[in-house]
Parts: C-alpha cells; structure tokens; sequence
C-alpha cells in the first residue's frame, strides 16, 4: 500500500479529496441481528467483482463515498469488511475477520433510498442489506485496547459555530508550493461534530477515539498538514495528532481502555444477480 495519497484527478487548486466520515467508538446497544422493519433500501443490486479487481484510488486510505444526493448509494469494488467497518462505524480492529473472502472478495453495489436519506440512515440501510443479503450475523464484546482520549487544553480550542445556510463537508484541499508540488493539505471541515471528527481520523491513528472535550453540537474548523522528508504521508497519524493539538488547542493522550468489539458468526457470499 502506498504511503502518500495520490491527487484524485488535475487541476490547479481545484483539486479536493473528500475523505469520507470512518470509524469511531461504538455506542449501540442494539441487538445483533436487525430488528423487523428496520430502514432498507427501495433497490438494490449487488455484483461480485471479478477475482483480482482493485480497490478504488484512495479507498485504501479512507478516502471514499458511497452516499449521494437524492438518496443514491453506489459502492465500487469494495469489500465486505469494509461495508461493514462503514456501517457500524468501527476500526478493523473491531471486528474478528470472519471468513477468509471478507477482506479480499469485492462487490458493486449500487442501491437507492426513498427521498434524499442522510448519511445516517443509508448506514442503518445498509446494516439492513448485510443482514438480509449477506446473511451477517454478530455478536458484540467488550475488550480492553488501546484507545486516544481529546480533552480540552488550557487554551479555549479553536472550534467556531457554523454560519447559517452550511451543509456539513469535510474537504482536503492540496496546496501547491513555488515548484508546482503539493506542500501542504488544508482540512476545512463545516458543519462538523466531535463525533465525525473522530470517525474521520480514527482509521489513520489506529485507534478508536475517546472524546471527553464536554463538548456537543457542530463546529467549523481548518487545520493544515504539512508532510516532509520523515513523514511524507499527509494522513500520518503523527501530522494528525500535531494538528489536533497544536492547531486546534484540544489534548491527545494514549491509553487503554474499553472498546467495543464485533464477533461475526456468520457471513455469506452473495452470487451474482442477487
């Protein structure tokens, strides 16, 4: 797997990567199965890709969508493990492996909801999908792990309320230096909870996050980061860990704690025209 993230297509400083929202803590307490009557898509079509077919650009990185207005959801080779870590919010480390296809079999799903369905609700209809089609079944655990806790600095963070009429996006604007290069990867986030935030860079820490800031509701923020010589990847955990601490005034410790796990007792494939 690469190290650095590929501009995903030319262009001056029209370029943008929208990474997508990833996986955070657990809170659910539902039950493993879903419910009767639980949301699900009106369509939805699924196709095994060929063996071989490589993930999307970016989709390594978790830079992905699979949602779109008017309620359509389209999912291009991806895997199984990965439409699960989507919908349930979770790290692949929150989950067992589950048959061997899981990681490496992929699928094009392309789906629609009724009316235009937030994020939410498509990952709930999704939920819906993998019980249905994939047959998942799982049960949940709770294990003692590595996790980083955000708090609050001396300072007051610097988060501001959103202005009136935003839509809620989390961008990454490439910004090129004197040699045409990129030098830098500006984060502008609107709209955006503590929540997301944490779902967002929870995959490149490795680790869940723990938010304990006190703090509730949407805020906007910007935050840059700068790769060099000795972390040439703009997603390093460390660039992300510096920004959150130094960028915007939050606290950042490691420790252990309790996270949620998903045991997965069945799973099957799905054939093509199902």
């Amino acid at each position: 797997m690469p190290a650095g993230v590929k501009r995903a297509h030319s262009g001056d400083m029209t370029r943008i990567l929208v990474l997508a929202p990833l996986a955070a803590l657990l809170v659910s307490t539902c039950h493993c199965q879903e419910a009767a009557g639980a949301p699900a898509f009106e369509v939805a079509s699924i196709s095994p890709c060929k063996p071989g077919t490589p993930a999307p650009p970016g989709q390594d990185h978790g830079m992905f969508q699979f949602t779109f207005p008017g309620g359509r959801f389209n999912a291009r080779a991806t895997t199984v493990a990965l439409l699960f870590e989507w919908a349930y919010g979770i790290l692949p480390s929150q989950h067992s492996g589950g048959p061997a296809w899981l990681e490496d079999d992929r699928y094009d799903i392309v789906a629609k909801a009724a009316g235009n369905a937030t994020d939410d609700q498509m990952k709930r209809m999704t939920r819906t999908l993998l019980a249905e089609r994939f047959k998942l079944r799982f049960h949940r655990e709770t294990r003692e792990a590595p996790v980083l806790v955000l708090g609050l600095g001396k300072t007051a963070p610097k988060l501001f309320p959103p202005k009136e009429g935003e839509s809620r996006s989390l961008k990454i604007v490439p910004l090129d230096g004197p040699d045409k290069k990129i030098q830098s990867w500006h984060v502008v986030a609107t709209r955006y909870s503590f929540d997301q935030l944490n779902q967002t860079f929870a995959l490149q820490l490795g680790r869940v996050i723990v938010n304990r800031t006190g703090l509730e509701g949407d805020y906007d923020f910007t935050v840059d980061f700068t790769p060099d010589e000795n972390t040439p990847n703009p997603l390093d955990p460390s660039l992300i860990i510096n920004a959150m601490r130094d960028q915007l005034g939050l606290t950042v410790k490691s420790q252990k704690g309790p996270v949620e796990f998903l045991v997965i007792d069945n799973l099957d494939k799905v054939a093509e025209g199902n």
